[in-house]
């Protein structure tokens, strides 16, 4: 709240845009009398739909991906992939790669104990009749791909269910007591206002949704027991980090700045699972976006198509 109201952002429920415009921003945040556009519905931050005069940003034209020869019909996401990226198709596929198991790199999620005797038990919290068959199906899913497995843990999670913005429901675990006794990692995430102040100057903008996000990043080994979490159908641990450990926000910050590390701040930002390539041409941007797919690809990570526009950025 104290963030809303130092910023004071006017806002657009209908639309889902955010236009940040008062005094403070137009003096501080950019330094100049620009104005900050973002999109804060759906899974992408796409431009398209923006009036062509809203402050300081305006919008040229929204880049569509260029479509392949397919007679003129597009009958999969993947055909409308631009030419210049179809050497990383891979990195869009829905095929079953995208379900292995990710490897183990230096980045794995380990869960330090302060006091590894102290016990991490609690009782299997009841669930309603639906949230059961939920919960049913997810375990087979997960087991399936390999995500979880059945445990012998001393340690037991319960687990409960939320309500998604999509209307269905989400399993969490309850790690309250595990994080009470983990030793927290430092590794810090990045500012906000920080990485906007990046971007000025900036015309061409692609946003990235990676797949699976957390579940890119393995448990350290041995360290698999200190998530099991309990359920009805018998007690399960995480071989990838799933949402809810302390440190889970630390360890993938830590996992995405090294795989940019010597172009962070130059052409791309992250913030956790949210990445932004930037540039000053389209000629430019299409490198750009190349050598963040290239790197995608080889660390064995995935993305939903990329959604991009291009700006102008000027004065009232």
């Amino acid at each position: 709240m104290s963030w809303l109201k130092l910023h004071n952002p006017t806002i657009d429920w209908p639309n889902k845009r955010i236009t940040f415009n008062s005094q403070y921003c137009n003096n501080t945040c950019l330094s100049v009398s620009n104005s900050i556009l973002g999109n804060v519905g759906g899974t992408s931050n796409h431009l398209e739909g923006i009036p062509e005069d809203l402050g300081g940003v305006e919008v040229i034209e929204p880049l569509e991906g260029i479509p392949r020869e397919t007679g003129g019909t597009v009958d999969s996401p993947l055909e409308s992939i631009p030419v210049e990226l179809c050497n990383f198709a891979e990195v869009f596929s829905e095929d079953m790669k995208v379900t292995e198991l990710p490897p183990h790199r230096p980045f794995d999620l380990g869960i330090d104990l302060i006091d590894p005797d102290k016990p991490v038990k609690a009782m299997v919290y009841p669930l309603k009749a639906s949230d059961d068959e939920e919960l049913r199906k997810l375990l087979k899913e997960q087991l399936d791909k390999g995500l979880i497995r059945p445990s012998k843990s001393k340690y037991g999670s319960p687990v409960h269910f939320v309500n998604k913005k999509n209307g269905k429901r989400r399993m969490v675990v309850d790690y309250r007591s595990l994080n009470a006794n983990t030793v927290k990692n430092a590794y810090p995430l990045p500012l906000i206002q920080s990485l906007i102040e990046k971007l000025r100057g900036a015309k061409y903008f692609s946003t990235i949704d990676l797949k699976s996000g957390y579940n890119l990043v393995r448990i350290k080994e041995g360290d698999e027991w200190k998530t099991a979490f309990k359920t009805i159908y018998g007690l399960f641990e995480y071989l990838v980090m799933p949402f809810g450990l302390c440190n889970a926000p630390a360890a993938f910050q830590h996992f995405m700045n090294e795989i940019f590390r010597d172009i962070l701040d130059v052409y791309v930002v992250v913030y956790l699972d949210d990445i932004l390539i930037f540039s000053e041409s389209r000629e430019l941007h299409t490198k750009h976006l190349q050598e963040v797919l290239k790197r995608l690809q080889d660390n064995a990570c995935y993305c939903n198509l990329v959604s991009y526009s291009t700006v102008r950025w000027g004065t009232r």
